[in-house]
């Protein structure tokens, strides 16, 4: 483990589930900061969406997802508690009140009505930064409404954009604008302490989704302004060519290919060994490269389907041509380069004993001295005592009381359908 963790001593107390705001807060856990997730067993979503070892869940099903351990309680530590109950209500301020952040990603009005909104933990804790991850924000007139990633990704334009040309429009991808909001979570986190640390006062973020979203298509909103309507191109490009994607041999293997200039295109034409349909004079300049698109992506997929996609890649970009090939997850988890940087990691969860030893995504930068590595993964209501009693300050008897009346928890309800 390393010995410089930026974050630690922070503390986060953390209303969270699916995907976005986990995500933002497991980059802090990473840092080293406390994260105290509160977990609910009315709201087991996350803890049943998996994957899980060979593909089937076990009598402990709860504490074995592979989410769990790429953001869910990454780092973190779990309380289950039911904040609904009067003592679990209680129990939560007493340990916002030793808290730096709170955060929550509920529809705006929820964390009021359990008295956790920003100006009832202030008056307890004067320098504690509160931010709340929500779809539409607190104010305008969609602030009520409800929202997940695909709907998000249509609201802000990017379905809209996505898509094929003179084709509809598409999701643009599964995951994007969970991710999107969750690195905003954490820069706007990290912000926020490092004001604190200037002025010694907290502060509220009203963090939203859609402008999370809307703010990827910034061209798009300036184009508009002047007439212009951006169309869909797939995998194009408004005036490059050829960039696309092209087959490759093999069963659905494909490569990207980007031309930027006329030197480039020289440089392509060269790699193929210069064929006669290249010295098309339609193909001499951008502008007429670009009107007969079409036709050349067709002519340049003929030469490619011919390829090895990762071959083709390393003799292309040797010959000064931009190209990627397009690389499954399979592809990913053995890919040398990503190996030697150290960016797969290897990690085995003690609570889930049937995953043994997994690879998992890394975080995209390094830092000398910082290791950004999982150390553990927590299983449901494991730090419900410690937590309670370091920083609540409840007494092992009232503990107990919290257990006994069903307020805390380490097991899903009895009734609970296993995934």
């Amino acid at each position: 483990m390393s010995k410089n963790r930026i974050l630690e001593g922070v503390r986060v107390l953390t209303l969270e589930q699916v995907h976005a705001l986990p995500w933002g807060t497991s980059f802090l856990a990473d840092l080293g900061a406390q994260v105290i997730r509160v977990e609910s067993l009315a709201h087991l979503q996350d803890r049943k969406a998996g994957p899980f070892p060979n593909g089937r869940a076990s009598q402990e099903w709860w504490n074995e997802g592979g989410n769990l351990a790429y953001f869910g309680t990454r780092n973190k530590q779990s309380l289950c508690m039911d904040v609904t109950a009067p003592q679990g209500k209680e129990a939560f301020l007493k340990l916002a009140q030793n808290c730096d952040i709170v955060t929550d990603n509920f529809r705006p009005g929820t964390m009021e009505r359990f008295g956790f909104d920003h100006e009832s933990l202030a008056k307890l804790n004067p320098k504690i930064i509160t931010l709340s991850s929500t779809a539409f924000g607190y104010t305008g007139p969609w602030r009520q409404a409800g929202s997940r990633a695909r709907t998000v990704d249509a609201s802000c334009g990017m379905s809209y954009l996505t898509g094929y040309e003179d084709g509809p429009s598409y999701r643009a991808s599964n995951n994007y604008m969970d991710h999107s909001v969750g690195n905003n979570v954490a820069y706007a986190l990290l912000l926020a302490l490092y004001q604190r640390n200037k002025t010694g006062k907290g502060m509220r973020i009203d963090l939203t989704m859609q402008e999370t979203g809307v703010s990827a298509i910034g061209p798009a909103i300036l184009e508009t302004q002047r007439g212009i309507t951006r169309p869909r191109l797939g995998c194009g490009h408004l005036w490059k060519s050829p960039h696309n994607v092209f087959p490759c041999s093999g069963t659905d293997r494909w490569i990207a290919i980007a031309v930027s200039t006329d030197e480039e295109w020289q440089s392509l034409k060269r790699a193929m060994n210069e064929p006669d349909w290249a010295a098309d004079s339609r193909f001499d300049s951008a502008q007429g490269r670009w009107n007969h698109r079409h036709q050349l992506n067709d002519l340049l997929s003929e030469w490619t389907q011919t390829q090895d996609d990762q071959e083709l890649m390393n003799y292309l970009q040797s010959n000064g041509v931009t190209a990627g090939a397009v690389l499954t997850a399979e592809d990913l988890v053995a890919n040398p380069h990503l190996v030697e940087r150290g960016y797969i990691e290897e990690f085995e969860n003690v609570n889930a004993s049937q995953a043994g030893l997994r690879k998992y995504a890394g975080r995209p930068f390094r830092m000398p001295g910082v290791s950004f590595a999982i150390r553990s993964v927590a299983a449901l209501g494991e730090h419900n005592v410690e937590t309670l009693r370091d920083i609540g300050g409840l007494s092992e008897e009232e503990i107990a009381d919290l257990a006994n009346e069903g307020v805390i928890s380490t097991k899903p309800l009895p009734t609970e359908a296993a995934p």
